[in-house]
């Protein structure tokens, strides 16, 4: 399969005059700088995930104070 679409491609590569192939030529160069802008490097990924692991985030911290304040209402609002 990957072959027959090669095939395909060249050939309908031949029938295109010289400004068609710089189009051609441009969009894949934009498909392959895509690409590596998508695709991150995993190792880099996985060493950064490895060395906060342990840390809270902002939103794990705001939302263990958040539970402290309803737990704290909620007090207040029995003792009425």
């Amino acid at each position: 399969m990957y072959a027959q679409m090669q095939q395909k491609i060249i050939t309908n590569l031949k029938h295109l005059d010289s400004f068609e192939l710089v189009e051609v030529l441009d969009f894949v160069e934009f498909i392959h700088h895509k690409k590596r802008l998508k695709l991150p490097d995993p190792i880099e990924i996985d060493t950064i995930y490895g060395k906060y692991r342990d840390r809270v985030s902002s939103s794990q911290e705001f939302a263990r104070r958040k539970q402290e304040e309803i737990e704290l209402e909620e007090k207040k609002w029995k003792k009425r």
